[in-house]
């Protein structure tokens, strides 16, 4: 492949040269003629080529770069390394032809070879592997490994896991063999998803029977620690097991330290919430002038069961719109995501129209907004994806006129941004979603053009190609993934009638499209006959967020469902395509917010709950259901924060 001339000629490229000469040297490692080293494991000598191994290994690049004498066997340098034969055959496989086998027996050796030896794209892959392989009779083992080894990310699924599943994890091996404190340190966090309190206190008998013996001494200390009295149900002791002491030690201890009382219980588990903030508000409660506020609020998401919907707006009951803390900086126009239970603010504009390349991190258990790393570029417009422990920013505009194509990725454990390779399009007010490790960046425009071009970046090999297009190009569109599925909301785009640019009414509302990542298939997704949808398609409506709860699409914004009548946040089943209004009304004084589902710890949610104004009718409650957007029509680029001009077909 040829690349520009430069002044000594023209440069060419071979894209299989790099492959052809990793399998030759995999072949000349096999002639110890060819090999000028050895590697002594478990009293075995291999030998190896040390610019391979140095190559690929910092590890063994400074083993054998070490000063002092080493070792030699037959004339050559040799290097001990404490693994088996077969983990050190697996890993120099892995370096030779980037294959590794790995299975449930040797995933352990291996990972704990490639931690070692600093190979971090083979510790990626391990860690993958023992994702897949997480189950309630071996997540306690996953998790106790990958704090000591220091897989971060892993830790953390393995931790989410357990307090999702702790009632099954608790009838096996794993737990019923730990130790006294460690079974006190699982048993006290505030997130696990128990129903009641019933299932910690089974969960502690099952591990005293397992040893009565020697546990039963152990029960009240444990219990104590462990237990939140004032939550279990009063039906709890006709059930535990039949042994009178364990009963009757249990009962005692449970029913003396209620009597105490005392002590705050706060309640387990997390609920999901949806999170807005930043975005624009009045400069003072009179004033329709805005400014770019830093304000942050949250509204539990309480579904009725579908058989109790209600197809009217009137008929909904307004919800509370509760606040956090603010952010340190306004922004408006700017990305959130929420990666490992934290949320990620990150670029924008602030109130003097300053373009942000900063951003700052939220922890819902102490209600505090932190700094992190600023990004390379200032952003605004742009996308923000998390895909496991990495946060990208792509696109967007930098000065308001001038649309970007550089991409950047943040690790949320490392703290640091590096940039990855430019996207394909320029172009601002896409729409963004990720799925199956891919980001879609879908339709946007630049000055005087809308597009409906879709290209996909894969992680994993960090490189950008075209998919197939949208049906309708659109500008300023919400997009979610659901499993392998893309569904983009609304947007804006040019009226293509002619008579439509000297009536003034030349934007058009546009439909939702859902695409089969599959299939590489885009397809209109109608509501059913008859039936209520998103909203009633006019300008009035404006976008902020599309997001998935696990079983309902919710999409945000000033949602116009009847004439003058609007709705913030509806759901989508996908199961019936009906449409249900989940909050009606808007949060007062709040526009063009960016938002996000947030599972928020119910201990953390009980002390918001407090906060002066957080409670129903307090100060800063939202109220009624008929506020109207901010900016309509003509006017919605520029309300947007969009770059002046951006528009077209």
């Amino acid at each position: 492949m040829a690349a520009p001339e430069s002044e000594t000629g023209t440069r060419y490229t071979c894209q299989h040269h790099a492959k052809k000469l990793l399998s030759n040297l995999n072949d000349t490692r096999k002639n110890p003629d060819l090999c000028d080293a050895y590697v002594s494991v478990d009293g075995h000598k291999i030998s190896v080529q040390k610019s391979v191994l140095a190559a690929a290994s910092h590890y063994l690049r400074a083993l054998f770069s070490y000063d002092g004498k080493l070792a030699l066997h037959e004339g050559k340098t040799c290097i001990n390394l404490n693994m088996s034969v077969d983990t050190f055959h697996s890993i120099a496989d892995y370096i030779y032809t980037s294959d590794v086998v790995l299975t449930e027996d040797n995933i352990q050796d291996v990972l704990q070879a490639a931690d070692l030896l600093l190979l971090t794209d083979l510790k990626d892959i391990c860690c993958k592997f023992l994702e897949e392989c997480i189950a309630p009779h071996n997540c306690i083992g996953i998790r106790d490994f990958t704090a000591q080894i220091s897989c971060p990310w892993l830790h953390l699924r393995v931790t989410q896991y357990l307090d999702e599943h702790l009632r099954e994890a608790t009838f096996c091996e794993e737990f019923l063999r730990l130790s006294k404190e460690e079974v006190c340190q699982l048993l006290t966090r505030n997130t696990l998803e128990v129903t009641y309190e019933d299932d910690v206190v089974e969960a502690v008998v099952r591990w005293a029977r397992m040893d009565v013996p020697a546990r039963l001494p152990l029960l009240p200390e444990v219990l104590t620690r462990c237990v939140r009295p004032g939550l279990i149900q009063e039906s709890l002791f006709a059930r535990l097991p039949v042994e009178p002491d364990l009963v009757q030690e249990v009962e005692a201890v449970l029913r003396a330290k209620r009597d105490c009382g005392g002590e705050v219980e706060l309640p387990r588990g997390t609920t999901p919430v949806i999170v807005i903030c930043g975005g624009e508000g009045p400069v003072h409660k009179a004033s329709e002038e805005l400014e770019v506020i830093g304000q942050t609020r949250f509204v539990p998401v309480r579904k009725p069961p579908p058989q109790y919907y209600s197809q009217s707006a009137e008929e909904e009951a307004p919800c509370h719109w509760m606040n956090m803390a603010p952010m340190l900086t306004p922004r408006s126009g700017h990305g959130l995501v929420e990666v490992g239970g934290y949320l990620y603010a990150v670029g924008g504009r602030d109130q003097h129209c300053r373009l942000l390349n900063s951003g700052e991190k939220y922890d819902p258990m102490t209600n505090t907004w932190t700094p992190i790393a600023p990004m390379d570029h200032a952003r605004v417009g742009f996308g923000l994806v998390a895909v496991d422990d990495n946060i990208y920013a792509m696109g967007g505009s930098n000065d308001m006129t001038d649309p970007l194509v550089t991409m950047e990725v943040y690790n949320v454990f490392t703290d640091k941004w590096r940039p990855l390779p430019d996207m394909i399009l320029k172009r601002v007010w896409s729409a963004f979603a990720a799925t199956n490790k891919k980001i879609y960046v879908m339709s946007g425009g630049i000055v005087g053009k809308f597009y409906e071009a879709v290209e996909c970046f894969d992680t994993r090999t960090e490189t950008w190609t075209s998919v197939s297009p949208m049906r309708e190009r659109r500008c300023d569109a919400r997009a979610v993934a659901v499993d392998n599925d893309i569904y983009v909301f609304g947007g804006f785009r040019r009226l293509e009638c002619p008579s439509a640019l000297h009536s003034g009414h030349s934007l058009k509302f546009c439909g939702v499209e859902m695409y089969a990542s599959k299939n590489d298939y885009w397809m209109p997704l109608p509501s059913r006959y008859g039936a209520p949808g998103l909203c009633n398609m006019s300008r009035n409506c404006n976008l902020y967020g599309a997001l998935y709860d696990g079983s309902d699409v919710l999409v945000v914004g000033t949602l116009e469902v009847s004439d003058g009548r609007f709705n913030c946040v509806r759901a989508f089943n996908r199961s019936t395509s009906s449409w249900q209004t989940v909050v009606p009304n808007m949060p007062d004084g709040q526009e063009r917010y960016a938002c996000c589902l947030l599972r928020i710890p119910r201990a953390a949610m009980q002390r918001l709950e407090q906060l002066p104004g957080n409670r129903p009718g307090g100060v800063g409650v939202s109220g009624g259901l008929q506020q109207q957007p901010g900016g309509t029509g003509e006017g919605v680029g520029v309300a947007m924060g969009m770059p002046p001009g951006v528009g077209g077909q």
